[in-house]
């Protein structure tokens, strides 16, 4: 499924909490490698817990550690550069299947001047994000798997990853939020949903009404899955937003892990 993954790391406390998801999640994803990757920006203040060497060690003890304790095999580099553009380059490079970020919601005037390094790796990957809140807790066996639809030709990619990831009798739920001002063609969006949750006993339909991303954010609230996975873009054209509406709210917003899918 996604075997090869990138983990972003930047050793704050915030991110060593929201990493503590990432066991479970490997385990559903089938991840069998992890490239762990520190990137060292230019406009960053130079200390010597900064130096290549020192941010080497790190990142190979954590290598070693993760290897040790969640049974995948990992390796790590060192990059120069600003964060979001220097890892897509190395998923790029390894051809990796996709790319691990924590959201650790730096404060407004840091996020002013550095950049929201999670929107912008949403907005910039061709491959999937899977992206980590800080106030999420590992995911039980039991949760389930959410797939967020609008049934456009964006979302095929995402289906096709939740039929994998809910094959083997996994519980999952199939969403579908049925705009206020819903076109006729919106019945077949419903169609598609049900033939969805029909294919496997362990799947179920999930429609709802209202907007969007306000409905699918309360559900993922009061549901608490253990991922939902969403495409990059709906209907939103290309040349207007690098990133659907829908999916950027709820990369922004969700408490609980997601996985963004181009």
């Amino acid at each position: 499924m996604l075997s090869h993954l990138i983990l972003t790391v930047d050793y704050s406390d915030n991110w060593e909490q929201a990493i503590k998801q990432l066991p479970p999640l490997l385990e559903r994803l089938r991840t069998r490698r992890l490239t762990l990757t520190y990137v060292v920006e230019p406009h960053t203040r130079k200390h010597i817990r900064d130096s290549d060497s020192a941010v080497e060690s790190k990142l190979r003890d954590l290598a070693r550690q993760y290897a040790e304790h969640w049974g995948v095999d990992t390796d790590y580099e060192v990059r120069h550069g600003f964060v979001a553009s220097c890892v897509l380059e190395l998923a790029r490079h390894h051809k990796a299947d996709g790319v691990i970020c924590c959201s650790t919601h730096h404060s407004a005037g840091r996020e002013l001047f550095r950049g929201n390094i999670t929107m912008n790796l949403a907005r910039m990957t061709r491959r999937p994000l899977l992206i980590l809140p800080v106030e999420a807790q590992p995911s039980s066996p039991q949760s389930p798997v959410f797939l967020a639809t609008d049934g456009s030709e964006n979302a095929r990619r995402c289906e096709e990853l939740f039929q994998m990831l809910t094959s083997d009798g996994q519980e999952g739920r199939v969403v579908w939020v049925r705009p206020d001002d819903a076109p006729p063609e919106a019945d077949e969006v419903d169609r598609l949903v049900h033939d969805i949750a029909n294919s496997k006993a362990s799947v179920h339909a999930r429609i709802l009404t209202g907007h969007p991303s306000r409905e699918l954010l309360a559900l993922i609230r009061d549901s608490q899955p253990a991922l939902t996975l969403i495409g990059k873009r709906g209907s939103t054209p290309e040349d207007q937003f690098p990133l659907g509406h829908t999916a950027e709210t709820v990369v922004r917003e969700s408490r609980h892990p997601v996985l963004l899918v181009p």
